[in-house]
């Protein structure tokens, strides 16, 4: 699983407190960047205000601190009531209307005009939380309140003190990065969660992939796996001109061990027999349960000859085999054959499948070739 790196751990910690557990992957989002925006905000906004009270402009000052504390309010509401809905439009409210309250504050457009980048905000946050036609709706809004500060504007030049042309200049400037600062961290975070995400449904695809060829039981390959797996070695076998052999093994009395000994020892006879078998090939080989009893084995790049000495010494590992309660060891009965130029996937498990049978016709626990 990719992991944030740690200011972003500390990110998803505080943002993860108004996501509920059923919540789908895409409003967990949605909570996680509105809670991390408008507490990023807030923030910065204590600074704000210390630099607004600090240059002469104290009542300017006030008003992100009490945006502040507002915001850890209803933030702190939203954790406890998870009402992200309400939530939204009252952040969304806040982060527009906060930078024209400051604006007003300063005088008009000559002293606060750089504060309005926060205001593109609101817009911002309904396109990306709701739809293109609610952010449309914001910005006419904004552009209202625009409108209205342009009409007041003469007649809050006259009733606030000019702000140096040094400190405005500096005011943009620290509002237009801390701005695209904000927006960088929202980007980035966003491409973070769902880099993780992707790897996550990566790893959750792998697994559910691994459940449906895996013998629950015996934890080898199961036949679903097995028929995708020879029709890969036939065709190679056919491209390369190399040879490829099958054995088929099927486990000795096997009814009896149920019956005498109930399905409980009956499974763990199959577990103990893959578990032996899987000792026993390379790493090239594949093994998987044919169904019930039965196991088959491929062994690209080996003959018949080759296939018939793995088989006996499968035969004689498992009589070293030692199940409880059984008195003694396994025996199974093997068939090997090897691909002939024509054969296809049917022909080439019917004939291995004639093998075993012919080694169980010839009192089992032995090695029939076909």
């Amino acid at each position: 699983m990719a992991k944030f790196p740690t200011p972003l751990r500390l990110l998803h910690w505080w943002a993860s407190h108004g996501v509920s557990e059923d919540d789908s992957d895409d409003l967990r989002l949605k909570k996680e960047v509105m809670t991390i925006v408008s507490s990023a905000i807030a923030l910065l906004a204590i600074g704000w205000g210390a630099l607004y009270a600090v240059t002469g402009y104290p009542w300017s000052g006030a008003i992100p601190w009490s945006y502040s504390v507002i915001v850890l309010i209803s933030t702190l509401h939203f954790f406890y009531s998870k009402q992200f809905d309400f939530f939204l439009i009252s952040q969304q409210w806040l982060i527009l209307l906060l930078p024209f309250f400051l604006m007003w504050s300063l005088g008009g457009f000559a002293n606060g005009s750089a504060v309005m980048i926060w205001a593109f905000f609101a817009p911002l946050a309904a396109l990306f939380f709701i739809d293109l036609r609610e952010a449309g709706r914001w910005m006419l809004v904004f552009l209202m309140l625009l409108v209205l500060s342009a009409l007041l504007d003469p007649w809050l030049a006259e009733r606030v003190r000019p702000m140096p042309q040094w400190l405005n200049t500096l005011y943009f400037l620290m509002n237009l990065g801390l701005g695209f600062s904000l927006i960088a961290l929202m980007l980035y975070y966003f491409v973070k969660d769902r880099e993780r995400a992707y790897q996550q449904l990566q790893q959750s695809q792998v697994h559910i992939e691994q459940l449906l060829l895996t013998d629950d039981l015996t934890r080898v390959d199961n036949r679903r796996s097995l028929n995708e797996r020879l029709q890969e070695e036939l065709a190679r076998a056919v491209r390369y001109g190399s040879p490829l052999s099958i054995i088929m093994i099927d486990a000795d009395h096997f009814k009896a061990i149920n019956d005498q000994h109930g399905h409980a020892v009956g499974d763990e006879v199959l577990v103990a027999l893959a578990r032996t078998l899987q000792e026993c090939v390379r790493g090239s080989d594949f093994l998987a349960r044919y169904g019930g009893e039965e196991f088959m084995i491929l062994l690209p790049e080996t003959g018949r000859d080759g296939a018939a000495s793995m088989a006996e010494r499968m035969r004689e590992a498992l009589w070293a085999l030692r199940v409880e309660p059984l008195e003694s060891g396994l025996t199974a009965s093997f068939g090997v054959t090897e691909m002939h130029e024509s054969d296809d996937a049917d022909r080439l498990i019917q004939r291995v499948d004639a093998a075993m049978y012919k080694a169980k016709d010839s009192g089992r626990d032995r090695v029939c070739i076909l």
